[in-house]
């Protein structure tokens, strides 16, 4: 495989794995319907508008862990486990945010790489977020229930 294909698979890839692990947050942290579509259009809005795009992904992700830490949000993972863990799991989810943030904005400039049209890239982009966002919420109801 050329060096040139090589940059859009592996971005693909940390792309799902980076997004799972947000799936996995989301449900763990029990968040309210409204913040995971927040986190969707957010998602849409990155994979299409691009780097651009970064300030307002940043803007949510900040905005997303402050609403937590004033809610006391409290992820089930860490029940019981002392303020100091949850204050780490709360800074762990912004790191991992701020990531997610980045690897979509800079999605689109990968996927030109291969020569793959705007929205065609878009939609690889979207869907692979979104199966990964997901199956981190399934992954996670496993986990609790087994």
């Amino acid at each position: 495989m050329s060096t040139g294909k090589q940059l859009p698979l592996v971005h693909l890839s940390t792309l799902f794995l980076v997004s799972l692990l947000a799936g996995w947050l989301l449900s763990d942290y029990n968040a309210h319907w409204l913040t995971r579509i927040g986190t969707a259009i957010m998602t849409l809005h990155l994979a299409w508008v691009g780097f651009d795009a970064i300030a307002l992904a940043v803007a949510w992700s900040v905005g997303i862990v402050w609403a937590g830490a004033i809610a006391y949000a409290w992820p089930r993972s860490v029940h019981g486990a002392g303020i100091e863990v949850w204050a780490g799991a709360l800074a762990a989810s912004w790191v991992l945010a701020i990531t997610l943030a980045l690897i979509l904005a800079f999605a689109q400039r990968a996927m030109e790489s291969i020569n793959l049209r705007k929205v065609r890239a878009f939609w690889v982009v979207v869907i692979i977020t979104w199966i990964g966002l997901g199956m981190g919420q399934i992954a996670n109801s496993w986990l609790i229930s087994g």
